[in-house]
């Protein structure tokens, strides 16, 4: 009984460490995506050659996986869960156009295969991150398989219309996740002082 006592201790300080130093995380690797998100959609539209939009804006395909509104106007809980559902979207995206880059001849040394193969990598962190955040873990959702895309043009307007998405995403991730470590610094502020009050002769 006792051990199991202890366990469970170490288990809640564990918690508590992950989701205290999570949040400065995930933060700083939100910031970076963003400031790398808009010269990655630059280098797979060029990548694309001549006949292709030189504007992401143009990229209107259908794509599956990305929230609907304005996650920050979302409870801290469930804008957390939102952020973390999504980013393992994004990340199944990511495999489908490095798929596709891959068939249509791109070699894996190629600046825009590694730079997708970069960001890849840092949204599963900052995915991780995000669970560790949550009070309670996100139930365990089995991110359905990428739709066949049939024709090299709809390929490249899909990849497109992914990164500008993902662009987007990333600016209501940056917002909401710094008005969340704020409010919990300003807690923390708040805490602390009254601690320090409650100990004056």
């Amino acid at each position: 009984m006792c051990l199991l006592t202890i366990l469970d201790f170490a288990r809640i300080n564990a918690s508590d460490l992950c989701r205290s130093s999570a949040g400065t995380q995930s933060k700083n690797l939100a910031n970076l995506l963003k400031s790398e998100a808009e010269t990655l959609v630059r280098t797979y539209i060029e990548a694309q050659g001549e006949g292709f939009p030189q504007s992401s804006s143009e990229c209107k395909e259908e794509v599956s996986g990305f929230p609907v509104g304005d996650i920050t106007a979302r409870e801290s809980p469930e804008m957390l869960q939102s952020i973390y559902f999504t980013l393992k979207s994004i990340d199944r995206h990511f495999k489908t156009i490095l798929q596709q880059l891959s068939d249509l001849g791109f070699p894996a040394t190629d600046p825009l295969q590694m730079k997708l193969k970069v960001a890849q990598e840092r949204v599963l962190h900052l995915a991780a991150n995000i669970k560790c955040m949550l009070t309670v873990p996100p139930p365990e959702v089995k991110i359905p398989p990428s739709v066949t895309i049939r024709g090299i043009y709809k390929q490249k307007k899909y990849g497109c219309t992914v990164l500008r998405k993902y662009s987007e995403f990333l600016t209501q991730v940056v917002r909401g996740l710094s008005h969340q470590t704020g409010t919990k610094l300003k807690k923390r502020y708040i805490h602390s002082h009254h601690a320090r009050l409650q100990r004056l002769p």
